[in-house]
């Protein structure tokens, strides 16, 4: 899990400057205060050449991700409800990075929903520590904290803590859903999650036979395991002789 998490978190960079270039999001999140933003940074990349072009989808990307890790998916629904190209913004990045990841990492339902979180967690937690530690810097740390502070209080009304903490987790749980879907299309009974069942050995190390209430007995292939009436001599699975 800790590595699908990894792969899932450096997918969510990718995603972000989809958001960014392709769906205008600094325009969507600003009311259109601040447009063509993805356009001015395309176009360094023609006035530098390819550093520029690098520069420009690094910086994209980065700005991206800082968007959607500020502003939850609640604020959009409470303040912007009519703005249906904000929320699939804001969504649209969390939902492609699980989906992917889930069908790289996850075999069942569960494991897609696990990786979504961890997605979130392993945001969630540097996120905040960084927050809190900026305080303890000399000079300039309260400084940015307070900055910091204000900007997010300024844009969303909440605190940064509260902010970036609700938008991750909320992205990410969003995120666990189509996760979770995509890992019950993976999911094959008898695969990785299944167990084979407990056969109870003689001292012999033959298999044992439970008696059923019909007075007849249930055995076990000693190779593999497999369920077999007392009729069989070999195995109808793996074709060891019983």
């Amino acid at each position: 899990m800790c590595w699908s998490g990894c792969v899932g978190m450096l997918c969510l960079i990718p995603m972000a400057w989809i958001s960014f270039s392709f769906l205008d999001l600094t325009s969507s999140i600003t009311g259109g205060l601040i447009t063509n933003l993805n356009d001015a940074l395309g176009a360094l990349g023609g006035l530098m050449g390819g550093l520029g072009t690098i520069i420009g989808i690094v910086g994209g990307a980065f700005i991206g991700l800082i968007l959607i890790f500020l502003f939850p998916i609640h604020w959009c629904l409470f303040y912007r409800p009519d703005d249906v190209m904000l929320l699939i913004s804001v969504i649209l990045p969390w939902i492609l990075c699980c989906t992917i990841t889930s069908a790289i990492s996850a075999h069942s339902p569960r494991g897609g929903i696990h990786t979504s979180l961890a997605i979130g967690i392993g945001y969630v937690i540097p996120a905040l520590v960084i927050y809190f530690i900026l305080p303890f810097i000399p000079m300039v740390g309260p400084m940015i904290a307070g900055v910091i502070d204000g900007l997010a209080s300024g844009l969303t009304d909440l605190p940064y803590a509260l902010a970036v903490g609700t938008s991750i987790l909320e992205g990410s749980l969003v995120g666990a859903v189509f996760g979770g879907f995509i890992g019950s299309l993976k999911y094959k009974p008898g695969g990785k999650g299944d167990k084979a069942p407990k056969i109870k050995k003689s001292k012999k190390g033959e298999a044992s036979s439970e008696p059923t209430l019909g007075g007849t007995g249930t055995d076990y292939c000693t190779n593999c395991g497999a369920k077999l009436t007392s009729d069989d001599q070999f195995c109808t699975n793996c074709g060891s002789k019983n």
